[in-house]
């Protein structure tokens, strides 16, 4: 018997198992990629704060802090390891969420005092000056 020199072999293949496996690939993928588009949404919506302290004072500020009105803790120190010494002046700039612009701040002196001012407006003031003690 003579082989048809134009016959092929069968192009039915299962494509069932490779696009199942395509289609698990993608979910997984997808899956993967949501959370960082709903991090990236979160942070296109945070508010960042940026303003000046000046330290008129004869001690060093060693911490400042804020919280929106309201908040029982105060965060983090915006300073970190730095010091504010007399006579100098610094930008502090931070981020936040929860988009609200009144804010609690907090000076911390090297010598324990603490100046605390509450429902300061963020959004609108540019600069906060600490006086004689």
């Amino acid at each position: 018997m003579m082989k048809n020199l134009y016959s092929l072999p069968s192009l039915t293949m299962n494509y069932s198992v490779p696009i199942a496996k395509i289609l698990q690939s993608l979910m997984v993928a997808t899956a993967l990629a949501l959370p960082l588009s709903v991090m990236t949404a979160k942070s296109a919506l945070a508010e960042t704060y940026v303003f000046s302290i000046t330290n008129k004072t004869a001690t060093n500020i060693t911490s400042f802090h804020t919280s929106p009105t309201g908040v029982n803790d105060w965060e983090e120190d915006l300073l970190g390891i730095d010091i504010l010494k007399p006579r100098a002046s610094t930008n502090i700039s931070f981020t936040d969420t929860r988009n609200v612009c009144t804010y609690d701040i907090k000076a911390v002196f090297d010598d324990g005092e603490e100046v605390i001012q509450y429902k300061v407006n963020l959004c609108t003031e540019g600069n906060f000056t600490f006086t004689g003690q």
